[in-house]
């Protein structure tokens, strides 16, 4: 479940070069920059259209499961919520490659987070 918010959600090539997206950034290996959800949603781009949307999404979803599995040390988790966050999370990545990919021709966004996300959902089932 931790590895599914490590390893980079969607690898975004384009030109000789490509962007990682992760569960909290957007980064750009070649300049070693980072661009946080929240400025990726609320001061770099505003009015995103709804399928760039879908990568906060997913990780606001994850977040979500991720504080439902902490439940589980007080006895108060629903494993079938959990496991419905986390492959939401795994659908909405996938998603989120699609409006990645809809806006450079030629360029396919890779969805590696969506299988370690559904891995995660699967593990966490009742």
């Amino acid at each position: 479940m931790a590895l599914a918010g490590l390893v980079p959600w969607l690898v975004v090539p384009f030109g000789d070069g490509y962007s990682l997206v992760l569960s909290v950034a957007l980064a750009n290996p070649e300049t070693l920059s980072l661009t946080s959800v929240y400025h990726y949603v609320f001061v770099y781009t505003r009015e995103l259209p709804t399928s760039l949307l879908a990568w906060p999404t997913a990780t606001l979803l994850y977040g979500s499961g991720v504080a439902s599995v902490s439940l589980a040390r007080i006895g108060r988790e629903d494993r079938r919520v959990t496991a419905g966050l986390f492959a939401l999370a795994a659908l909405d990545v996938c998603y989120a490659a699609v409006g990645f990919s809809s806006y450079r021709v030629g360029v396919v966004a890779l969805p590696l987070g969506a299988a370690f996300l559904a891995l995660a959902a699967w593990t966490s089932r009742p």
